[in-house]
């Protein structure tokens, strides 16, 4: 969650500050549970596979390519919920929530291993904003391939966890946003698959 020191809240009452602490408790033992996974260079590299093909949605445009050249009759409207899932998720997650929240990235002081160092801010994840985007998008495109575009999501958004550049609240919270702007961005197309 992006309130990294309840005590800061100031018109909160001693309940609510109790569950927050709670939930910022819970939210970095999880943290640490996933980011304490035994590290060897297999599933370093791995982890670090998943996190790159998810920058800027990378591997959804190429599952994107690949569905549209295999259709017989190709659908010029194909890829507007693709480039608008992509260009929602970039700006909502990385140019304004990351930014209105403002919640540091897992440092080494807590007991994280850091694989990967990564910029800005953590909440919420830009990664799995995209990837349940686009999964969702893809779904409605391929529904036979739903369960492999929800796994690939979800892949990427514990890469980033296991990495040391999120907590799982802001995988949580960007999947969530992530979906979000999927169901948007369908809709949005005129001639998208009903």
């Amino acid at each position: 969650f992006p309130v990294t020191n309840t005590r800061r809240i100031g018109y909160a009452n001693p309940k609510t500050l109790e569950f927050m602490e709670t939930i910022i408790s819970l939210d970095r033992s999880v943290f640490l549970f996933i980011n304490h996974l035994p590290h060897i260079q297999l599933s370093d590299a791995i982890a670090m596979f998943l996190s790159g093909i998810g920058q800027w949605g990378a591997v959804w445009f190429v599952i994107a390519l690949f569905l549209f050249f295999r259709e017989e009759k190709r659908d010029r409207w194909f890829f507007l919920p693709v480039v608008l899932a992509t260009g929602f998720g970039l700006i909502l997650s990385e140019y304004i929530f990351k930014f209105l929240f403002s919640r540091p990235r897992p440092m080494i002081d807590i007991g994280a291993i850091i694989v990967q160092n990564a910029q800005n801010y953590s909440f919420p994840s830009t990664h799995a904003t995209l990837a349940f985007a686009l999964a969702y998008v893809l779904s409605h495109e391929e529904p036979k391939l739903r369960v492999w575009f929800y796994l690939l999501a979800v892949l990427i958004g514990l890469s980033r966890i296991y990495l040391g550049v999120h907590y799982p609240s802001d995988v949580i919270a960007g999947a969530l946003l992530g979906w979000g702007i999927g169901v948007l961005s369908f809709r949005m197309n005129p001639h998208g698959k009903k």
